[in-house]
């Protein structure tokens, strides 16, 4: 029976009467209902009543302040800040699901974000568990050591705790939270964690359609700058250097070269970023002039090192064709440790684009 509904309809029926007299009578009523509440119940007492109210107003401060934030990333750092303010954690992420690549690191809270940007969360049967049946996922102290924290390089941790993040009935991402402390999560503490991931997913989803607006708005900038060079009558070799730069920028890759494809084979034409610095001019390893887009594993990258006589960071290496219509130009080796991302998507089009400039430029200069 829902006894404040009971009272609601207790007092509209009393409206005729003496608005002094009705007021006592709904107070003693309160008051014998409170009383029974706490014979059958001794949890409720005025301490209770007063320790759950200061739950509710923390966590509408959580939410106030989750909302408050302006720029998106600012929105994800705040959600995770105040998932530690209403629930104690000493290392959370939150992830983003993205079709066909797993969960990828958005915001982490408990070490340097740089660290763990853009990392892919490993494939753990708890997190699987709380994809599919859309429901909190527990790791108590005794389980922690053969299931631990599913990102690596987090810090050591105890218990920890998985939440997906549902706008929809859609899986948008995952809430992911551990501490050091010996002892499991208390069933209000997943009740707290389950509020901020519900106001987690639409704020997320925010996050992805400004990254999504960010990569296209970029990739048109950089097309179009490459377009603009070639207008301006760039020599190939700047144009070259041109295009990998804007792929980087694109992708957010850390670094990476460009293959062109010459009378005397595959030829570094430009580089970018310290690791291949000196690399411009080396005859380029048949790996590196690939004709379909695929990734390199990080092994063969030892290979192309010692091809190319120079030493590279054993990464996993992105290879995009510059493909036009006529002519196979050359291929991007972009530097890509976090394996596919939605940034991956969007370098075909730019590949194709680029390299029908540059094989319009190359004609023009051949000709003059």
């Amino acid at each position: 029976m829902n006894i404040d509904r009971l009272l609601r309809d207790v007092e509209s029926r009393l409206a005729d009467w003496d608005p002094a007299l009705r007021d006592e009578l709904m107070d003693v009523l309160r008051e014998a209902v409170a009383r029974e509440r706490r014979w059958f119940d001794p949890s409720l007492t005025v301490e209770r009543e007063r320790e759950r109210r200061q739950d509710a107003e923390e966590l509408r401060g959580a939410l106030e302040a989750i909302h408050r934030s302006v720029r998106p990333a600012e929105a994800l750092d705040e959600v995770l800040k105040q998932l530690e303010r209403v629930v104690p954690t000493d290392f959370a992420v939150l992830a983003v699901a993205e079709p066909g690549a797993g969960l990828r690191v958005s915001a982490v809270r408990g070490a340097e974000p740089d660290v763990f940007a853009g990392a892919l969360l490993a494939d753990d049967r708890h997190l699987a568990l709380a994809r599919e049946e859309r429901r909190a996922v527990a790791v108590t102290d005794a389980e922690a050591g053969a299931a631990p924290f599913p990102l690596a390089g987090a810090p050591p941790l105890g218990p920890w705790l998985a939440l997906p993040l549902l706008l929809e009935g859609d899986v948008v991402g995952m809430l992911v939270a551990g501490r050091r402390a010996q002892g499991a999560f208390s069933p209000e503490e997943i009740q707290r964690t389950k509020a901020v991931a519900s106001w987690s997913a639409a704020t997320l989803r925010q996050v992805q359609q400004a990254d999504q607006l960010r990569r296209y708005a970029t990739l048109l900038e950089q097309v179009a700058d490459v377009d603009q060079r070639v207008f301006r009558g760039d020599r190939p070799d700047a144009l070259a250097a041109a295009i990998l730069e804007g792929a980087c920028r694109v992708g957010s890759y850390r670094g990476g070269v460009l293959i062109l494809q010459t009378p005397r084979g595959p030829v570094v034409a430009a580089a970018h970023g310290e690791a291949f610095a000196g690399a411009v001019g080396r005859t380029a390893p048949a790996d590196l002039a690939s004709t379909s887009s695929r990734r390199l594993p990080a092994a063969r990258m030892l290979d192309v090192a010692e091809s190319l006589g120079m030493e590279l960071p054993a990464e996993q290496t992105y290879l995009v064709p510059l493909v036009a219509p006529d002519a196979y130009v050359g291929c991007l080796a972009l530097l890509d440790p976090n394996g596919e991302s939605p940034d991956d998507r969007l370098m075909d089009a730019y590949a194709a684009r680029t390299a029908l400039a540059f094989r319009h430029a190359s004609l023009g200069h051949a000709l003059s």
